[in-house]
């Protein structure tokens, strides 16, 4: 598959969901009379933009798949004194690879997604992503994600390591992996299916998809509430069951969870480290609240079931909250 054909199927893939979630988002929570104003769509659509251009700024700096795929050929045909093989992998190898190699890049997402991303120290390059109260592929951090790179590049700079020391314990040669791409294509759907609110609705996809442990749009939206924690594997659960972080959607306890942040930000909060947020006239105009959890200084809010002012919370979080990160409290 060419650059400019793998390009195109990516694209297609997120205008699919994009408009099925448009479709769903007009006949529920979008729909008339609660429709947001043309500012606020407006606002949206702003932010798209800017998440988008930082986005492609950040993975500009990094080398293209097919580039760090011939990087880690060349390398490991020099330590190992092996010759590369100009064909590309195919046949029954190429599918086998692909199974074995979705769920061990499943496990390399996992340990980022977990334990980097959701760290104390640097839950910051990851905050954008849980900043929205309504999870589907439009909003801005689940549609375009700025700082996606930091965590994108190690995972797949170790996906491709994985694959060529699968092939060399098997003493096969080492294979030019491009055909591998169709595995970063179905990911993009699973990424896009899970945030997808159009897909939630539809729970026999979750019974099919749960006995190839990938992830469901039901599970992964547990992952995005304000009180639990889990569900990391953004396309696999696999790993989630092995290290015990699964949450499991039907499960009465973790229904009808709120989703967003646990404390007071907004989209350009998310992108300052929170040392620059929205002025509240700004912030009302545009319906932010609508989009975002909004915590004016003084008012309580609930976080595991206790009550506790905007305030107490926001040093809870510095301090260490299990999310991580810092904010800093509107005046």
């Amino acid at each position: 598959m060419s650059d400019r054909a793998f390009l195109i199927a990516l694209l297609a893939i997120f205008a699919t969901f994009v408009v099925l979630d448009a479709i769903e988002l007009r006949r529920g929570p979008w729909s008339k009379p609660e429709r947001p104003s043309g500012e606020a769509f407006g606002f949206l659509v702003i932010m798209l933009v800017l998440y988008g251009l930082i986005q492609t700024g950040g993975l500009s700096l990094v080398p293209s798949t097919d580039r760090m795929m011939t990087a880690v050929r060349s390398t490991l045909s020099g330590w190992l004194g092996r010759p590369v093989d100009a064909e590309p992998i195919r046949g029954v190898w190429l599918v086998m690879l692909s199974a074995l190699l979705f769920y061990v890049s499943g496990l390399w997402d996992y340990l980022l997604h977990r334990f980097f991303g959701h760290s104390r120290r640097f839950f910051f390059v990851h905050e954008y992503h849980h900043l929205p109260s309504q999870v589907n592929v439009i909003m801005p951090g689940l549609a375009m994600r700025p700082f996606v790179v930091v965590t994108s590049f190690p995972a797949t700079v170790a996906t491709v390591f994985s694959a060529y020391a699968i092939l060399l314990a098997f003493g096969l040669p080492l294979w030019d992996l491009a055909p591998l791409k169709i595995l970063v294509l179905v990911q993009a759907i699973l990424l896009c299916a899970s945030h997808s609110c159009f897909m939630r609705r539809w729970w026999w996809i979750h019974h099919g998809m749960k006995w190839l442990a990938l992830t469901t749009p039901q599970e992964h939206l547990l992952h995005h509430t304000t009180t639990l924690q889990g569900n990391y594997g953004n396309f696999t659960v696999l790993w989630d069951r092995v290290f015990g972080t699964y949450l499991d959607p039907l499960r009465a306890e973790h229904r009808d969870q709120p989703l967003g942040l646990p404390y007071d930000q907004d989209f350009i909060g998310t992108l300052t480290v929170g040392r620059l947020k929205m002025p509240t006239r700004m912030r009302q105009r545009f319906e932010v609240e609508r989009f975002c959890n909004l915590i004016e200084r003084g008012n309580p809010v609930s976080r595991g079931g206790a009550e506790t002012t905007s305030l107490e919370q926001n040093q809870q979080v510095q301090l260490g909250g299990s999310l991580g990160g810092s904010v800093t409290l509107r005046e």
